[in-house]
């Protein structure tokens, strides 16, 4: 009878030590992280139809840059506001800045990050803005579709102006 009970605790003492073991193992699992939203690519070893789906993220102020070209000196704040909408980063330290932020994860393809700021006078007038080369209305619904995989900026556009 003092067998049986030191089997049966022996077998306790083990399915206790497997169970913390194993939650311990998967729980440690959940710390690894991917860097910058970078994503494995499958398609060097699995056919497209195998391949796991991943959704496209978008974020942001899609601004294009027939919308930068409609920016002048001396606008107000509500005419900035009606051209490019509200600004995706309003920074209560520098309230005569205002930041519109795009990012763009495709299904498949190169993330897409590009930035305009605009820059204000204490009265509330655009004094000048600062910008990454901005894709037309056409490539912008291009590469939303996944027509295209990257634009070419247009060279006549200005990236900055004082």
């Amino acid at each position: 009878m003092c067998t049986h009970n030191l089997t049966e605790t022996t077998m306790q003492v083990k399915t206790i030590l497997f169970t913390l073991g194993t939650t311990a193992l998967l729980g440690l699992t959940g710390c690894s992280t991917q860097s910058n939203l970078d994503r494995p690519d499958y398609s060097r070893y699995l056919p497209g139809f195998l391949q796991p789906y991943r959704a496209p993220v978008t974020q942001g102020n899609l601004v294009t840059s027939e919308m930068v070209a409609q920016l002048a000196q001396g606008m107000s704040v509500a005419q900035v506001q009606y051209i490019l909408g509200l600004p995706m980063l309003r920074d209560q330290f520098h309230p005569t800045r205002w930041d519109y932020v795009y990012f763009y994860l495709p299904t498949r393809g190169e993330k897409q990050l590009r930035r305009l700021t605009v820059f204000f006078t204490p009265e509330g007038r655009v004094d000048y803005w600062e910008s990454d080369p901005m894709p037309t209305e056409e490539q912008a619904d291009a590469l939303i579709l996944g027509t295209i995989k990257t634009f070419t900026p247009d060279s006549s556009e200005p990236a900055k102006a004082q």
